[in-house]
């Protein structure tokens, strides 16, 4: 497409939309925290990913924009419903460490078209991180809101 950023929107938005839609039967291995639970388990992400954004360093691939910012708060989102929600919720009644190590796997893969294979550790760390979150929160809020925040770090 000539337009790659609204493309991906799309894409984004449509996974955003069918992972928010589709009902599935859950069974909840952790209940839901309270915020205080969904708080600690964002702080120790978001610590996470901003020492691995330090320890790797690096150039950020593109400039520090809104549209760039919207993009990837889109696109964060719109994994964390797709993984942390839908597939996570799917894959939880084989155990939660099952549905952290399935989901974290294909969130990798999905980033390989994307980073390549060199980052591909990277990304399945990530993945596991957040996946631990969904098993800890019993929500995929916190998975959310460090994602989010990952990605504006791989901005800076």
């Amino acid at each position: 497409t000539t337009h790659p950023s609204s493309a991906r929107a799309l894409l984004f938005a449509g996974l955003f939309i069918v992972g928010l839609t589709l009902h599935i039967a859950r069974v909840t291995f952790t209940r839901t925290r309270a915020s205080g639970a969904v708080a600690a388990a964002t702080i120790v992400g978001v610590l996470a990913f901003a020492f691995g954004r330090t320890l790797v360093g690096g150039d950020a691939p593109g400039s520090l924009t809104s549209s760039a910012i919207a993009l990837n708060t889109l696109a964060a989102i719109a994994e964390e419903v797709w993984f942390r929600e839908l597939c996570y919720g799917l894959l939880a009644p084989a155990g939660p460490g099952f549905a952290i190590a399935a989901t974290s796997v294909l969130f990798g893969l999905v980033h390989l078209s994307t980073y390549g294979f060199a980052i591909l550790p990277l990304d399945l760390a990530a993945g596991a991180l957040l996946g631990w979150q969904r098993a800890m929160t019993g929500s995929w809020t916190a998975p959310a809101l460090t994602h989010v925040l990952a990605n504006v770090f791989v901005l800076l």
